[in-house]
Formats: C-alpha cells, structure tokens, sequence
C-alpha cells in the first residue's frame, strides 16, 4: 500500500484557483464522503494556503469497466475525477497547479505541513490545529482507515516535537496576525483608527486582536451568528452592529477585515462603493483573508480603497523565514529522521506477516514429522533422548529460516513478499493485525 497526496498550495496556484477547490468546514464530511466513493478514502486537508487530498494508491483488481485488471497508479487519477465532479471545474483550468507526492514523498510532505515548514508564514500557530481537525473529520467520517490513520498520527507526533525542541514556535506568527502587520506596515499609526471586523471566527480573533494592540481606537464585530459577534466584542472592549448593517458600518471603519467561511462574497463591491458615497475624502482599507474570498475584487478598483488578500502576506513570509532560518533547519533534520523512522516502522508492519506465515508453516510441519517420527520409535528413546532430538530439530528449523527471514526484512518490496507467499504457499488468513 503506498501513501499519495494530490495538492495545490499557495507556491503552485494562484488564489483564484485555490479558491475554487476550497472546501468549508461544514461541507467536509460530505466531500471526504464523496471521494471515498471514488475509490480513494482518505484526508481532505484544506486552509487558506492549500488544498490537499490524502489517500492510500488502491490495489489491482478488477476493473469497474469490465475490461480486465486495473491498473496500478490510479489513486491520483481517481482524485482528479473526484475534483472535477465535485467542484464542477474542469481539469485543464487546475492540473498545472497541482502536485503529486506518493511513498516516501507523500510521508516527508505532510510531516513538513504539519510541522508549518510548507506553510506560507514559518512556524505559524494554527498549522497543527488544522491537521488534527482534518484527521479527526475523517475519522468521523469513517475515510481514514490504516495505514492512512498512522501516518497521520505520527504526522501530528513530529509537528509537535518540533515546536517543542526547535524554537521554530517561538513568537509564532498567523496568516492573521500577519494580517495587522501589513496593515500596520501600510498604515503606520492606527492610534484613533475604526476597524470593523467581519467574521467572528479564530482567524478573525487573531486579527483583530492584532489591530487592538497596534492602538486602533475601536473594534466594531459582525458575524451571522449574533452570539459570537457579542463573545468577541467583550474580548476586545468592542461593539457589534448586524450582520445585515455592513454596508452603513463602513461609512466610518478606516480598516475592514473580513474572514468568514462564506462560499459567496459577503462584501461586494456595491456596497463598499455605497459606503464610500459617504466619505469619498477618506480612505478605507480591505484585508481579506477568507478563501474563498470574502470581499469582491472588483471593490479595489473604486477610489480610496486599498484592497489585499491572503496572497499579499507574502512579503512578510519572507522575512520571517530569514528570522527562523537556523530554526528551520533543524526542523528540516527532524522531518527527514522522523519520516525515515516511520518508513522504517511501516515496511516491518507489512513484512511481519510474511515472516510469521513462514515460520508458523515451518513449525507445523516441523511438529508433524517429529511427532510421526515419535509414533514410529515406539518408545525406543528416553524422554530426555526425545527431548534432545526436538531440540534439534528446532535448531535446524531456526537456522533454516535465518536468511529468508533477514531477506524479507531487508528487502521489504512488495516483488519480494508476494513472491515468498507464492514459493511457500502461504496464507495470511490468522497473521498479526496492526492496531
């Protein structure tokens, strides 16, 4: 069984294209449903900054066409199709931007995005917390299933251990909180500036805390659920205005930073041109970091009105990764042990059966012939004759399978294992499980 992972992130697609294969959390386990009926069950990882299908390369077997056996290789094909059924895109807008990682590969890539080492910003908070969800989503959904289950788990194992022994989390930054730094960075003072923040969520906590503390005078909240706009609001010693009065709020926000799991625009253009209507001699600045995004694009092109996006963080990726580069490398060497050790562990997982079919045969047969030749002594031996000639024929046994034994540990293909289970005949019908 070989791992696979099928992916975009925000050094291979744009985010017009990442957006289109973001999927919320609501309608998460619908989709890890939906590509289990490829075929292909697994982990569907997706952020602002990547969207990623895990899965374990399906075995050969029949064909569902008819035609005969399928062939080996298909689990990136499977995914694809998932992709352009289940988003509606077609797949020559989007196979450009996507990678492939399968073995080895797949293993080493997913301990470096747990541990932030792929992700946008170094040593990012929230990285980890989102591959757990992941998992945890498709452990509920019934998609993970082992082996895919160990490798994420140890994948969580190793992004912990390397926020713990390496520095890379020290003064972590957020794609959110990196957020308030460009808007401090354009900005400069935000002493007596209204920021109205949309989306009540984490993201949108980190950044508006972010914005508090670079001096802005006033945090205004507005989310769909009333509750948690008013949760936030007493964080910050803010206020909330309805969710339906986003228009008339921005008549006096200096600063609008919306992230909200909407799949449509919450802030279109219209409305920010409304609102400037009112104050055409003041500016007003749009962070969106939603995917997808919240806040039309076309609201950058009205006047006074300075629009980023998730994508225009980068700059401050850079030089946070000149900051942690020391960090960074030892992250590095952690990853590349870590995955070894795991490759390691899984080969003797996939060996071990073979080798206990082998030896479990051998001593039946070996039992059976000392036994009949017992039987055709009648009594002829002692009990301690006997006891000596079992002894040797355990040894013999033992020295027999020495070298296939350390073969198929170290060989560890799957050529080489079918291969013994074929010369041997053996059935793996009561092997060891791995749990």
């Amino acid at each position: 069984m070989e791992y696979l992972v099928l992916g975009l992130n925000h050094r291979t697609a744009p985010l017009a294209i990442r957006e289109r294969l973001s999927i919320t959390r609501e309608r998460l386990p619908e989709a890890l449903k939906a590509m289990a009926g490829y075929g292909v069950p697994g982990v569907i990882l997706c952020t602002c900054n990547r969207s990623e299908f895990y899965a374990i390369e399906p075995a050969p077997g029949p064909s569902n066409t008819g035609t005969g056996t399928m062939p080996v290789g298909v689990g990136d094909r499977r995914i694809k199709e998932f992709l352009v059924d289940y988003f509606g895109i077609p797949l020559v807008d989007v196979e450009r931007h996507l990678y492939l990682h399968q073995g080895p590969d797949c293993v080493r890539h997913l301990f470096r995005v747990a541990t932030s080492l792929d992700s946008m910003i170094l040593g990012e908070e929230q990285i980890i917390g989102q591959v757990r969800e992941a998992f945890h989503a498709a452990v509920a959904a019934e998609t993970a299933k082992q082996p895919l289950s160990f490798l994420f788990q140890r994948a969580l194992r190793v992004g912990r251990q390397v926020r713990r022994d390496t520095g890379i989390g020290a003064n972590p930054l957020s794609v959110s909180r990196a957020c308030a730094e460009l808007v401090k960075a354009e900005l400069g003072d935000l002493a007596g500036l209204r920021v109205l923040v949309v989306g009540a969520g984490e993201a949108g906590e980190l950044a508006a805390h972010g914005l508090s503390h670079g001096g802005a005078k006033e945090i205004v909240v507005a989310n769909r659920t009333q509750q948690h706009a008013e949760d936030l609001a007493e964080k910050l010693s803010g206020r909330v205005v309805p969710f339906s009065a986003l228009g008339p709020a921005m008549k006096d926000a200096d600063i609008v930073v919306s992230c909200t799991g909407s799949p449509e625009y919450v802030v279109e253009a219209g409305m920010v041109k409304e609102a400037m209507a009112h104050r055409p001699d003041r500016s007003l600045f749009l962070m969106d970091i939603a995917v997808p995004r919240d806040i039309e694009p076309a609201a950058g092109d009205i006047p006074n009105v300075i629009l980023h996006d998730v994508d225009d963080i980068e700059s401050f990726s850079h030089a946070n990764r000149e900051e942690k580069r020391q960090q960074a490398q030892h992250a590095e060497e952690v990853v590349v042990l870590a995955a070894e050790e795991f490759l390691e562990w899984r080969r003797s997982l996939e060996v071990l059966p073979t080798v206990v079919a082998l030896r479990d045969k051998a001593e039946r047969i070996r039992e059976s012939e000392f036994q009949k030749t017992v039987k055709k002594l009648n009594g002829k031996l002692s009990n301690e004759d006997l006891a000596s000639l079992e002894a040797m024929t355990k040894a013999i046994l033992k020295k027999f399978l020495h070298d296939p034994t350390v073969f198929l540990k170290e060989q560890r293909t799957g050529g080489h294992l079918e291969l013994a289970k074929e010369l041997f005949q053996l059935s793996q019908e009561n092997g060891p499980q791995a749990d």
